[in-house]
């Protein structure tokens, strides 16, 4: 038996799909397709860039794990960031929270700019990058 309908047995889904797709959610769906990509492209300039760094050269093949997560710490940072933002926000207010986002953010960066060993960079890059999730909540 072939089903051509789309009746789910699903009544919220069955209700989306009588909607008309509006431009608005054209556009809603297009700006999160290009800010997941730009994300994903961060990260990868974030692994090229590594070998620039002196101390963290070799690491690719003495330390697999740490040079992981030195990619993938702004994922990291970036998921602590969204789970306590929306109750930070709905604490202290967007203003305190952006203030504070901007102060986490410079730390961050200085600390990046400035690191002289592996573990300050690795303590740099949550900092950096926790901020950037937290900006969907701004405008809320």
């Amino acid at each position: 038996m072939n089903n051509t309908s789309n009746e789910t047995t699903d009544p919220v889904l069955n209700e989306l799909n009588g909607k008309i797709t509006t431009k608005f959610y054209w556009a809603v769906t297009l700006l999160a397709t290009i800010g997941g990509f730009l994300f994903g492209y961060d990260t990868s300039n974030i692994g090229t860039d590594l070998s620039f760094i002196p101390f963290a050269k070799n690491l690719a093949t003495t330390d697999p794990f740490v040079y992981g997560y030195l990619i993938a710490g702004a994922s990291l940072g970036a998921a602590v960031g969204a789970l306590i933002a929306a109750l930070l926000t709905d604490k202290y207010g967007r203003k305190f929270l952006l203030i504070t986002d901007a102060a986490i953010y410079t730390i961050g960066a200085i600390l990046s700019a400035v690191s002289v060993n592996l573990v300050m960079l690795l303590g740099a890059y949550p900092l950096l990058f926790r901020q950037l999730s937290s900006g969907i909540y701004r405008n809320g």
